[in-house]
């Protein structure tokens, strides 16, 4: 050390000295600092310099007790206590390192030099140790201790309390405890005491008190095991690994467990957290003996499903005794190995068991039926649902599952009509249902029963707003009737019970639009036309949207439109904003509900239609509100408006969902009118959504290709139909003849053909044919050969082969055979 004292020194400058010192003790470094600093004190024994040197010796004391380096934290502070003034640091806890590291006679010597207001006062937390482990029987400290202090006096009361609780005195224990202040050394050991005479009916408090006791206290050990001692099952298992093996061992013994018991208790804290299904089964057979043989086949049975390689041991150890359980193991063991097939056939040996002993069986067949639903593929799923009510009727889950199905996965009007029915039947209170019921009514136009609904409803629930909206369309399409059949004098009633519901000012300003139809209609029409204008003016802040309301409302009261066009303000060449968009799509959902049929949308939208094409290229950076602008298009059927939005919005954006409205509106909602290339191109952007997780628009494609391919929309799809056997031989076309291509370069000719149809027009490769083969073959046989989607796929392959220049060893001479003739190609370059 010596010479690297002289290096550091050498090497440095005195000036450089100090500084590299403070450098490294500002760091933390305070090894580096202490060596740096004692060299400054031989040159200068200045005052800072021995500060700072005792705190680097302290600081790396605390560093050593850290690590659990007693002995060597102890020498630390004795070099820290040689040079620092008085009052020294960390006394307390030097004394404890001593008696920790075992040198009893140093630290009795250092408490000897104590007095009672220090022992007492400034080192409580030494007190409360000392006073630990006078309890625990360290009786030769005694001696050693200020014979005034605190601690001391307490320390008789304290030796009273122990022998009379060891005695069974609770009395005497309790008196004795009453004598110890608040703040004294043994107030832990106090509360520990007292949660110990608890009886057990007082567990809560027991448990409330030893939870008092803090981290940091000598006593929290003990609390720990009294904790643990108190509880049962897993949170005696949970308490007692926060102990060490000897407190354990302790614990176990008060609660009278066996050996064999005390093995299984080690077995579970060394696996706990980190067993697998399989270890713990092997566990629960290897200590049957101490679980219990009904409780471990019971375990051992449910753990099957997830371990389900036990499946040999369990029946070695266990003999069969339930035909119910074992059907049932059965069926969890097959669903395991995901094989749905079989495991539907042990659920239907369990069902075919219960139903010996019905109606005491009913609610567990129910529960079977609802957890196979809950496997099953889509298709299947309703008609177990509906199994399942015939035996427990009372799901109201089942019911609302199967409302999901008949209304969004296999819509059909009927079937959600008749659960609707049932579960109002069931449940007349429930909300879920009710508002299911009031939008039901509501989309049929009965709108007396979807009023009567929402009335039922805002009984339930007086804020829910779709009870209220349908409240107020339906005192809003009653005023309108009562205007139309003359009778003005019932209007303003009508109209005020729709303002009287609490709801958005928007809707009391369309009620205050109808008084002005209705003043315009039947009172004094310069009136009611101004208030229809002011009324406009404060809904809406542009004249599309104003001559729009105006249009439908006056058409819903089958009144003229000329004098209340010529009094709003001019639209021709009005560009909406984005908000103004949004408002009239929140105005075409809202009417879509009110009108039997859509023809008044279409006449309101076709006089505002020249505004609406320039704002869609105005509004081209907005694509969330115009993707919103075509759904709302498609729901309502304007083909003419979503063609103009989509064709120009896919241009900029190029994604499968533009694609997909741009081919809806050009053929008009109907599948069927989409010819092959552009159905080819459709399933080019199915498969780019998919790759995107543009799972919205993987609908949307996916079932406009099955309305086209003729397949109703609740068939199981493709993942569905896979377990079923397929026929071996096939009568692919496309497969005869480029089914040996490797799929590597199959991919390339595929990409090849959409970049021809991007840039070239999907009736490119039909145009090529007709000017390659029109006059060899003649117009008819080409007009033939058109009408199948497979001859024209085939030569958009062949046409993508060869712009790659890849040789597939087919020619349009073997693609027209195959297709004329029906004859297989086998002569393939792949093969």
């Amino acid at each position: 050390m010596k010479k690297f004292i002289q290096k550091i020194s050498a090497g440095l400058s005195e000036s450089a000295l100090p500084e590299k010192a403070r450098a490294h003790y500002a760091a933390g470094r305070y090894k580096e600092a202490s060596d740096l600093f004692k060299e400054l004190l031989k040159q200068s024994a200045d005052a800072e310099t021995k500060r700072c040197l005792a705190d680097c010796y302290l600081q790396r004391a605390w560093a050593m007790a850290g690590k659990g380096m007693l002995k060597e934290a102890c020498v630390l502070w004795e070099n820290y206590a040689a040079n620092a003034q008085p009052p020294l640091q960390a006394q307390d806890v030097y004394v404890l390192w001593l008696l920790a590291g075992k040198n009893e006679r140093k630290a009795y010597a250092v408490l000897y030099g104590f007095n009672a207001r220090q022992l007492d006062e400034e080192f409580p937390a030494l007190a409360a140790y000392l006073g630990a482990l006078l309890v625990s029987g360290a009786s030769d400290l005694l001696p050693h201790l200020p014979q005034d202090s605190a601690l001391l006096k307490h320390w008789e009361w304290v030796g009273a309390a122990l022998a009379a609780y060891r005695n069974g005195e609770r009395e005497g224990c309790e008196q004795a405890l009453k004598q110890l202040p608040f703040r004294s050394a043994f107030r832990d050991l106090r509360t520990l005491l007292k949660a110990q005479l608890l009886a057990g009916a007082d567990s809560e408090q027991a448990l409330a008190l030893l939870a008092k006791i803090p981290d940091e206290s000598p006593y929290q050990p003990l609390a720990k095991a009294c904790l643990a001692y108190r509880q049962s099952g897993a949170d005696f298992v949970a308490g007692l690994s926060g102990l060490e093996h000897n407190q354990r061992r302790i614990v176990a013994q008060a609660k009278g467990l066996t050996a064999r018991q005390g093995q299984l208790l080690e077995m579970l804290l060394k696996q706990s957290g980190e067993s697998d299904a399989k270890t713990r089964f092997n566990l629960v057979l290897q200590y049957r003996d101490v679980l219990g043989s009904d409780a471990a086949r019971a375990y051992c049975l449910g753990a099957l499903a997830e371990y389900p390689g036990g499946e040999k041991d369990y029946f070695k150890h266990f003999a069969s005794k339930d035909p119910f359980e074992e059907n049932r193991l059965q069926a969890l063991l097959h669903e395991q190995a995901e094989n749905g097939y079989d495991a539907g056939f042990f659920w239907e040996r369990c069902i075919d068991i219960l139903k010996k002993d019905r109606p005491a069986n009913d609610r567990k067949i129910a529960l079977i039926l609802r957890h196979m639903a809950d496997k099953a593929h889509s298709a299947e799923v309703a008609a177990l649902l509906a199994d399942s009510l015939e035996y427990d009727p009372s799901d109201l889950q089942s019911y609302l599952k199967l409302l999901t199905i008949y209304q969004e996965q296999r819509p059909d009007s009927v079937q959600y009509a008749h659960w609707l029915e049932r579960g109002l039947q069931r449940f007349p209170d429930d909300t879920d249902l009710l508002v299911r019921a009031a939008k039901s009514a509501a989309d049929r136009k009965a709108f007396k029963k979807a009023a009567a609904y929402a009335k039922a409803l805002l009984q339930i629930d007086p804020v829910n707003t779709l009870a209220k909206h349908l409240l107020f369309a339906n005192h809003m399409a009653h005023a309108r009737r009562l205007v139309k059949a003359e009778k003005f004098h019932l209007v303003e009633k009508e109209i005020q019970a729709a303002e009287q519901l609490t709801i958005d000012k928007s809707l009391r300003r369309q009620a205050d639009l109808l008084r002005g139809f209705y003043l315009w209609q039947a009172e004094d029409k310069a009136q009611g036309l101004q208030r229809i204008v002011d009324t406009l003016a404060t809904l809406h802040d542009d004249p599309v949207n104003m001559h729009f309301q105006a249009q439908i409302e006056a058409g819903l009261l089958e009144l003229p439109t000329q004098g209340i066009s010529r009094a709003l303000p001019a639209f021709k060449d009005f560009l909406l904003s984005a908000p103004q968009l949004q408002r009239l799509i929140a105005s075409l959902d809202y009417y879509d509900e009110q009108l039997d049929d859509r023809s008044l949308l279409f006449k309101a939208l076709d006089k505002v239609k020249a505004p609406l094409k320039k704002s869609v290229e105005w509004l081209l950076e907005h694509e969330t509100l115009l993707l919103a602008w075509c759904q709302t298009l498609e729901a309502i059927g304007h083909y003419e408006l979503l063609k103009h939005c989509a064709k120009m919005a896919n241009a900029r954006w190029r994604k499968p969902a533009w694609l997909y409205y741009q081919r809806v509106a050009e053929c008009q909602g109907d599948a069927s009118r989409l010819d092959f290339m552009l159905l080819f191109g459709l399933q080019l952007a199915l498969e780019e959504a998919r790759a995107q997780n543009d799972h919205k628009a993987v609908g949307l494609i996916a079932r406009l290709l099955e309305r086209a391919s003729g397949a109703p929309e609740h068939l199981p799809i493709e993942d569905e139909t896979d377990e079923f056997e397929q026929s071996p031989i096939s009568d692919d076309p496309i497969e005869d003849l480029f089914g040996p291509i490797p799929d590597a370069v199959f991919k390339r000719i595929e990409k090849k053909i959409e970049e021809i149809m991007r840039k070239r027009g999907p009736d490119y490769f039909a145009a090529q044919i007709m000017r390659q083969y029109g006059e060899q073959l003649g117009q008819q046989r080409l007009a033939i050969l058109f009408m199948n989607q497979d001859f024209l796929w085939s030569a958009a392959i062949l046409a993508g082969a060869e712009e790659l220049k890849i040789e597939i060893g087919v020619g349009f001479d073997d693609i027209l055979a195959r297709f004329e003739h029906n004859s297989p190609q086998y002569s393939l370059p792949f093969n």
